[in-house]
């Protein structure tokens, strides 16, 4: 018996797909004819790649008939496994093909912190705007692994070096501490930076690089008082919700913190800012141009932004 698992398919050739099409026409029909009208040629063409692969193989497939053809035990047997395969294929075509009455299906890489607080109080705009678009949003708290991440478009902190990826400005870097109200009745005046090394500090832990932390914030004011450790987590949203619940004070980025200074659930309780040379910028790879929903949803982060920036002047 022909053992299909021996079998070399490089020898087979490249053109021969289109031989095990014909074929498994042919078992499933019971005749060239019929096959040959399935796959709309002619029927020498699929008498022509059965014998191709027969001499190929070096086994008898069919057996020829008065009226079609029967599957021989080789054939059948090579029949099982090229119709698996080729219903494999149809269900992964099926998968990936985009049809006209299905949504598109857009990828969009955030932080979670950015889309907890900023992205998904204004989802709904986008949705009520492009409602034929699926927006998939997923969460990553680290640019480590972006260049294999697989996503349309991506907010990201950088110098704008992003090999392989086009790249269009989404914000400035600009923090500052945020409190909550209730914190800073209960510390009492908190007006210089000197005044924050009495309060409670809320850190962000980075795994992978560094970001602006409290450390560098009193340096950058020429203080050099180590501040004190304080409440640590890695996760920002985190860090947030501490301060939200009266627990101390955190460095605030603005287009995260701003929509929460809006509603008087965070107060910024020092005046001092600092702008870093580290813009956000929304990324796309360059291998996989952006569709028109894509161009939508780009054109739409940078709106959303600019506006909010029109409202705080």
């Amino acid at each position: 018996m022909l053992d299909m698992n021996k079998i070399d398919i490089s020898n087979i050739g490249l053109a021969s797909s289109r031989a095990l099409i014909l074929f498994d026409a042919a078992a499933r029909t019971g005749s060239f004819s019929k096959a040959a009208e399935l796959a709309n040629v002619g029927q020498p063409a699929v008498s022509h790649s059965v014998r191709q692969l027969e001499s190929t193989l070096g086994v008898k497939l069919f057996r020829r008939l008065h009226r079609g053809v029967e599957l021989t035990v080789h054939g059948q047997q090579l029949a099982k496994r090229v119709g698996a395969g080729l219903q494999e294929i149809r269900a992964g075509l099926d998968e990936v093909r985009v049809r006209p009455d299905q949504p598109e299906r857009l990828t969009l890489l955030v932080s979670t912190s950015l889309a907890s607080y900023w992205l998904m109080p204004r989802l709904a705009r986008f949705k009520h705007a492009h409602p034929d678009v699926d927006l998939r949003c997923i969460t990553q708290d680290t640019d480590r692994d972006i260049p294999q991440a697989d996503f349309d478009l991506c907010i990201a902190l950088g110098s704008g070096k992003w090999s392989g990826m086009q790249q269009w400005l989404f914000t400035d870097e600009e923090l500052f501490p945020v409190c909550s109200p209730e914190y800073v009745k209960a510390s009492g005046d908190i007006r210089l930076n000197q005044d924050l090394l009495n309060c409670e500090l809320l850190h962000l832990e980075e795994r992978y690089h560094s970001r602006f932390d409290w450390g560098k914030w009193f340096g950058h004011f020429g203080i050099e008082e180590t501040p004190p450790k304080g409440w640590v987590s890695n996760d920002y949203s985190i860090v947030i919700q501490a301060a939200l619940e009266g627990q101390g004070v955190a460095i605030g980025w603005r287009h995260i913190v701003q929509p929460l200074i809006d509603q008087g659930l965070l107060v910024q309780p020092i005046d001092d800012s600092i702008k870093t040379d580290k813009p956000f910028y929304i990324l796309s790879p360059e291998s996989r141009p952006l569709s028109k929903s894509g161009e939508a949803l780009r054109d739409w982060l940078v709106s959303q932004m600019k506006m909010e920036k029109k409202s705080d002047t």
